[in-house]
């Protein structure tokens, strides 16, 4: 709604102007002043948009009123009347801002489209103010979002050039400055802050406000939450920051800074956070590697460390296999042959080599998360389905390494999609062939050092060896004696590389009285004889 004020101390003349009939260009509020003191009284308490005020008045004229107006409501359009054509008056006139000036006398049709016309360009500036305040609360309301991307496509390497980078960092009002050196902290949430995605979310978002708060004292802060679920945060010292010199930020002052943090953490959450330390860079062209050493250093770091400070560069233990994970009779092999029992019994011989090693990292995690996917996919596709179909949503969280960090998260997803699939298997493999190969293969494993010929199979499970034979050949697309040969070499392969045994005392344990006989079979097998696969496995690691 526009406002109209009306402005002459001819009271015939405000009344004649004031009845002109305004609604009809849209104009609905129409207010009256008969001196330019009491307009400036009416402006004081009323929005008014635009004013037609004459020149000639006492007390406060038509000019006096405009520049008052100029100075105090500079969005307020004025137009003037007067009787007067002097050039001085136009030239003041514009001086103030007013939109025009027109000659007395003035035709009420004459008026009213000026009125119009000035309408017009009041709405039009109102619809671009309104567009650019609408622009910049847009701006502001995803300003943590914009920044947040930007610092990620910086650490993947994308800087883009110089130039754009600064134009983007001065939109985003990121006080950095580019060619200087700045510190990156690595943060991860430990224990304490609950279980469920909800309440991680929200101790995450206080963890960050915490370290906000205590960061922008000293320090331009830049973060952003990576794909990996850390919470990641360039750190540019302010000139006035009491711990650095010049711009280089010293080492103690981010140790001081770290386990404030964590303190901070813990009195007000009651949880624990790693904090770690990355190498000094410059933005922006050096960022993504530290970045990279920094995420390589703390995916080393077992999560029953928990509220530790670490340097990037700090050595770490080197990162060893889960020789569980990998001993047959294998994870895929147990869900083929539909032994849900032993397979439960796997996972948990690898969660208790885990505990035992603390070897529960986030690469170790992602070792067994991907292991056991391959396994789960491999039984969903023989089975002409999609793991989904046979799990439902327990299959996409693997998809997602921040939902599957942690020891506990992972056993239980393993569970769950363990005990989906059995309940969809163990209906569809119920039948005899199936339940047979079960027994058989069982009954290699636990003899597997003793005669575990056919015929001692095959009384065992009370059939003919010829009729034994062929069934399990029809049926796992393989002998007998290659499965048996198979599973003593793989056996023997995790011995030699988990243990120090004896070659002869590993080849009896194999089921074989000759230990040359056992070595040659070995060499057949992986092409090495067992002290060279041995040797060749300790040099590597």
């Amino acid at each position: 709604m526009i406002t109209l004020l009306l402005v002459d101390d001819e009271p015939m003349l405000l009344k004649s102007m004031a009845a002109n009939g305004w609604e009809r260009i849209g104009i609905e509020c129409v207010l009256q002043a008969s001196s330019g003191l009491e307009a400036a009284e009416i402006l004081k308490t009323t929005s008014v948009d635009l004013v037609v005020t004459d020149i000639r008045m006492p007390g406060m004229d038509g000019l006096q009123l405009c520049k008052h107006i100029q100075e105090r409501y500079p969005r307020t359009k004025c137009i003037l009347l007067s009787g007067y054509g002097e050039f001085e008056y136009a030239r003041d006139a514009i001086r103030y801002g007013t939109a025009n000036y027109l000659l007395k006398p003035v035709k009420d049709e004459e008026l009213i489209d000026e009125v119009a016309r000035v309408k017009s360009l009041i709405e039009r500036e109102r619809e671009r103010i309104g567009s650019f305040e609408e622009a910049r609360r847009t701006l502001h309301v995803h300003l943590p979002l914009l920044r947040s991307n930007l610092l990620i496509e910086l650490l993947a390497g994308n800087s883009g050039s110089h130039s754009e980078l600064a134009r983007k960092m001065d939109e985003y009002r990121l006080p950095f400055e580019l060619g200087r050196e700045c510190a990156m902290l690595l943060i991860r949430l430990d224990g304490g802050f609950g279980e469920s995605d909800e309440d991680s979310m929200l101790y995450e978002f206080a963890v960050h406000n915490i370290a906000g708060e205590l960061l922008e004292s000293d320090f331009h802060v830049w973060s952003c939450k990576d794909s990996y679920g850390y919470l990641c945060y360039v750190l540019q010292a302010k000139t006035t920051d009491r711990g650095s010199s010049g711009s280089r930020i010293h080492d103690a002052t981010l140790d001081r800074t770290a386990q404030e943090l964590q303190a901070k953490v813990f009195g007000y959450l009651k949880g624990r956070i790693s904090v770690l330390i990355g190498s000094p860079c410059r933005l922006p062209e050096q960022v993504a590697e530290p970045y990279r050493q920094s995420l390589n250093a703390i995916r080393k770091v077992p999560r029953s460390e928990r509220g530790i400070v670490v340097r990037a560069e700090e050595s770490r233990p080197r990162i060893a296999p889960l020789h569980s994970l990998y001993s047959p009779p294998s994870f895929q092999q147990l869900l083929e042959a539909g032994r849900w029992a032993d397979a439960r019994v796997k996972l948990s011989s690898v969660f208790e080599e885990l505990r035992a090693k603390k070897l529960d990292t986030e690469e170790h995690m992602l070792e067994i998360v991907c292991s056991l996917t391959n396994s789960f996919l491999y039984i969903a596709h023989l089975q002409s389905k999609t793991l989904m179909e046979l799990s439902g949503l327990e299959a996409d969280q693997a998809s997602d390494p921040r939902r599957l960090s942690q020891s506990g998260r992972v056993a239980e997803w393993a569970g769950k999609l363990l005990d989906s699939l059995e309940s969809v298997s163990v209906r569809e493999l119920k039948d005899a062939k199936n339940q047979l190969i079960v027994k058989i293969h069982r009954f290699i494993e636990e003899r597997i050092a003793e005669d575990v010929s056919l015929q001692k199979i095959a009384d065992h499970v009370k059939l003919h060896p010829a009729y034994l034979s062929s069934l399990y050949k029809q049926e796992m697309k393989e002998n007998i004696s290659d499965f048996i040969l198979r599973y003593r070499m793989e056996k023997a392969g995790i011995l030699l590389r988990a243990t120090d045994i004896k070659i002869y005392e590993l080849a009896s344990r194999m089921g074989f009285q000759n230990p040359p006989y056992f070595s040659k079979l070995f060499k057949n097998y992986y092409g090495v004889t067992p002290q060279e696969y041995r040797d060749r496995y300790q040099a590597e690691s």
